[in-house]
């Protein structure tokens, strides 16, 4: 005979729970997926076949009612037992999720006693099929509900409920002690996984992955992506030790991203000796083509300080810097080893700028132009032929306007810069 752990489909659209109870559960030696809203779990159930369904009632999408209603309404999964977690402890909500098929109740707060023992129950009883259950009318506090359900259902429904509640009222500062112990290895655990996935993520995005173990794809219709390149580093390579190279690339990239988290912006990926940051994501905003830009100037002032003052042994490589604001697609791919990226024509011209740029200017587009032309000084190169794209404008942007700049350089923003940078921010 084949022996398989027991599934269990945890749904609940709030990350930490969902991480929480998945972890108590695999330590308890099930198998557990997780979903977070109705719509996702129900084609979860269709193709997963859980032995029990956790679902919480208050979610997007679909709710945990319609979820349970859809599960126990289809023949070949209408014996599935379903647990409705709810904070909701009133006769409507209990009496709703009876009509929707529950068959048990958990409600906030429980103790892991508590919902271990709900589980064990039904995987021993295995549950019956809604067409099996007599429909029937009863009133209940002076409103009428109708039901399907049989004898041994609405006992064992109501004997659960009322234990439920009575370990609640009993063990209830006992219950909170185990959530603030919970909570504080939640607390330990989360940081651990952020330290590490944010490096990566965007910190919303790694709550998905932890929780879910995806993040659905979104469309950005507006964000401005930056591509950069070492000059000459190919020819330099050859001539330096593995131990000399990472030691260098760690020298430029570790600043760049202190640069680029200074500006709002998510670094995407290096590939060698190229950078791609991109601004405008995963909170969407209206400032990001400045944004890019002054994270751009403060690469170009640390690149030049870098020739003016060698140190550490670490080569000097100039640096082209290209710039677009445009749409793209933004998601996480792979299934064991993640990777967050952008795509979409966007990114193209974004790569067509940094291959036109030259090593003394910022080279952006006409698009990223006509969002930062107020605050930069800019020149118009005319059209340029770039790579199966054809003839593209493009501009190179010099510096801060001196009336915007706090410095003679044109790197540092003066107040009244800051104050209308503000008004776009307040604006979008």
């Amino acid at each position: 005979m084949l022996e398989t752990k027991s599934r269990i489909l945890i749904v609940d659209d709030y990350p930490a729970l969902v991480t929480l109870m998945r972890h108590k559960l695999v330590q308890r030696g099930f198998d557990v997926i997780t979903a977070q809203n109705g719509e996702e779990a129900l084609k979860m159930v269709q193709s997963d076949y859980p032995d029990i369904v956790i679902s919480d009632v208050e979610m997007p999408v679909m709710n945990g009612y319609e979820l349970c209603e859809k599960i126990k309404g289809d023949p070949k999964f209408t014996t599935i037992p379903v647990i409705l977690v709810t904070s909701l402890v009133t006769t409507e909500s209990l009496m709703k999720g009876i009509a929707a098929g529950a068959d048990n109740y958990l409600t906030k707060p429980y103790d892991d006693e508590t919902l271990f023992a709900k589980i064990d129950e039904l995987l021993d009883f295995h549950g019956t099929a809604i067409g099996d259950r007599e429909k029937i009318k009863i009133t209940v506090e002076g409103k009428e509900y109708e039901i399907y359900a049989d004898y041994t259902h609405l006992i064992n429904l109501l004997v659960s409920t009322y234990r439920n509640t009575l370990a609640q009222n009993v063990e209830l500062e006992n219950v909170k002690q185990k959530l603030n112990g919970a909570v504080k290895e939640l607390e330990y655990s989360k940081n651990e996984y952020e330290s590490l996935l944010q490096n990566i993520f965007p910190e919303k995005v790694a709550e998905s992955l932890l929780a879910y173990g995806n993040v659905s794809p979104e469309r950005f219709d507006d964000i401005t992506i930056m591509f950069t390149d070492f000059d000459d580093f190919t020819k330099t390579v050859p001539n330096l030790s593995p131990e000399e190279l990472i030691k260098s690339l760690s020298f430029y990239f570790d600043k760049f991203d202190e640069f680029a988290e200074e500006h709002k912006l998510i670094k995407i990926k290096t590939i060698g000796d190229s950078y791609m940051a991109v601004g405008g994501l995963p909170e969407r905003n209206s400032t990001h083509p400045i944004d890019v830009i002054l994270a751009a100037l403060k690469m170009k002032k640390f690149i030049a300080e870098k020739e003016k003052a060698p140190e550490n042994n670490i080569p000097y490589f100039p640096l082209r810097i290209g710039i677009h604001s445009g749409s793209a697609v933004v998601g996480v791919i792979g299934k064991k080893r993640f990777a967050y990226d952008v795509w979409g024509n966007a990114v193209n011209l974004a790569a067509r700028m940094e291959q036109n740029a030259s090593q003394e200017f910022l080279n952006i587009s006409d698009a990223t132009y006509q969002r930062v032309k107020q605050f930069f000084e800019c020149d118009s190169r005319g059209k340029i032929a770039a790579k199966n794209m054809g003839d593209i404008p493009m501009y190179n942007l010099k510096r801060i306007k001196p009336e915007y700049s706090e410095d003679e350089e044109g790197l540092v923003p003066n107040r009244l810069f800051i104050r209308e940078y503000n008004q776009i921010s307040r604006n979008s």
